[in-house]
């Protein structure tokens, strides 16, 4: 059985994060997120449980199509980890606020150890 874990490609840097998702159904900045363990704060894990529901079951068109890296979904969670319910939100509309074609590339609140 053959297992392909590598994908090269020669495109603008731009546009990598995109076809990534594409092609894989997940960047490697998203599958960093989605790797974390649940934290402990009861709202925090509730909302993070949430987006976690939403990847699974929004459909594939609608997952895959974000223009940044990571996604929506997996920025609005790293904005709850790391700054609270209240200010997760505000980080999560702004996000979204910005998010349309041509508007892309990565844009990330850095990954943080612990909750």
């Amino acid at each position: 059985k053959l297992k392909m874990d590598v994908f090269e490609y020669n495109v603008d840097e731009s546009l990598r994060h995109s076809i990534e998702r594409k092609l894989r159904g997940i960047t490697q900045i998203d599958a960093q997120i989605a790797a974390l363990p649940l934290p402990r704060k009861p709202d925090i894990k509730f909302v993070i449980k949430l987006l976690r529901i939403y990847r699974k079951i929004a459909p594939k068109s609608l997952r895959c199509r974000c223009v940044f890296d990571p996604s929506c979904s997996h920025y609005s969670e790293l904005a709850f980890r790391q700054h609270g319910f209240l200010t997760g939100i505000l980080y999560t509309y702004k996000r979204l606020a910005k998010c349309r074609p041509g508007a892309g590339g990565i844009d990330f609140l850095h990954l943080k150890q612990g909750d």
